[in-house]
């Protein structure tokens, strides 16, 4: 069993994939590959899962668009609000939406409340 809290963990400010502004990420389980500044745990998991992620992005903050190849997340929306657009279809979420951004989907997000949007994100990899 892995169990871990805050303490465990470090939270990272970061730049935000191509948009605008930074953001605080916690790597609470897994490796992220396309961070490899960020310690991780790499050897977590047995099964297709990559991470799990908190992310806390300031009012207006955006991730820029980008595409996953080999893998699918989920964004679930834990307060705050904001935009998601996946592949063209924009989504708007609040506190308890998750949307799934499957494999080779392009997707964006853009923080609208006017307090800090917080989600959890998974990954795992496809076949």
């Amino acid at each position: 069993m892995i169990k871990r809290g805050r303490d465990d963990v470090e939270q990272v400010y970061i730049e935000t994939l191509g948009g605008k502004g930074k953001m605080y990420i916690t790597q609470f389980m897994g490796k992220d590959e396309a961070l490899p500044d960020l310690d991780g745990f790499p050897d977590d998991f047995e099964s297709s899962l990559h991470f799990l992620h908190e992310l806390i992005l300031e009012p207006g903050t955006q991730i820029g668009e980008h595409t996953h190849d080999g893998s699918e997340e989920i964004y679930f929306m834990v307060e705050g609000s904001g935009e998601m657009t996946v592949d063209g279809e924009l989504v708007k979420m609040k506190a308890g939406d998750a949307v799934l951004t499957g494999n080779k989907s392009t997707h964006s997000f853009v923080v609208t409340s006017d307090k800090p949007a917080k989600l959890f994100v998974v990954e795992a990899g496809v076949e």
